[in-house]
């Protein structure tokens, strides 16, 4: 692990890791010093960051920015904070979660349209599917099944946060299945978006989800990647059929009430 006091030292080829800020908004500055140092492997996973005071004192820039600066490279993953003796700022190991966040900021704030997640999530789920197929091990297949178990007990009840949250479990298990880390990110990422629109429309249960899920283990099962492909689509579209017409309804309700 990097010493703080290393980023005062000169770098590989005689020039120092930081240098200092000329710019008003100075914290933005600090901001990509560090993420750039990242990505080039200057500062690495466990390496703690120099205090306030010191990183002031390298940048050339009042505490303040230097919070600012932080807090931006934590609110992106970057770093952490810890507490106690031995505490300070860590550069962290990296947080998959943020490309959830990112997606889903992007979702929200409307740079992302519907039929584009729809298309994308047939594409990423068909590949899953079909790698799934070659590498999926009768483990993975008992999670499925255990998960389309508790999803069909679930399908009992009224639709909630906890129950939608659980219906997309699923897809990270179907993921998780074609042992690709990167393919489980992605899929969770495009899960969370769909996760945080049912919530917000609220569409009525589907009663019939466990046995189009039942269908497609069965078909995965058999290693048959184009029949279960074929049945998750047609899940797919269905469900965006549900959820913009639930949209619609929600948006005229809250035009007709205000």
């Amino acid at each position: 692990m990097t010493e703080p006091t290393a980023l005062f030292q000169q770098g590989v080829e005689g020039s120092p890791i930081f240098t200092k800020v000329h710019t008003r908004r100075g914290f933005e500055y600090i901001y990509e010093q560090i993420r750039n140092a990242i990505a080039e492997g200057q500062l690495k996973p466990g390496d703690r960051l120099p205090s306030e005071r010191d990183m002031a004192q390298i940048f050339g820039i009042a505490r303040q920015s230097v919070r600012e600066a932080l807090r931006a490279l934590e609110a992106s993953g970057l770093v952490e904070s810890r507490l106690g003796v031995a505490g300070g700022v860590f550069i962290r190991d990296g947080d998959p979660r943020v490309v959830s966040r990112a997606m889903t900021d992007l979702a929200s704030l409307g740079a992302l349209s519907p039929s584009s997640l729809l298309e994308a999530r047939i594409i990423l789920t068909s590949d899953i599917i079909r790698i799934a197929c070659e590498r999926a091990t009768d483990d993975d297949f008992q999670k499925l099944d255990e998960d389309i178990t508790f999803t069909e007990q679930q399908a009992k009840t009224e639709a909630g946060v906890e129950r939608t949250a659980q219906i997309m479990e699923f897809y990270h298990i179907l993921a998780s299945a074609t042992h690709n880390e990167v393919l489980v990110i992605l899929t969770d990422s495009l899960s969370q978006i769909v996760h945080l629109r049912l919530n917000r429309a609220g569409p009525k249960p589907n009663k019939d989800i466990g046995k189009v899920r039942r269908r497609v283990l069965n078909h995965l099962r058999a290693r048959d990647a184009e029949k279960a492909i074929s049945e998750i689509t047609r899940h797919l579209k269905r469900l965006e059929k549900v959820l913009l017409q639930a949209e619609k309804a929600k948006a005229l309700e809250l035009d007709t009430s205000s």
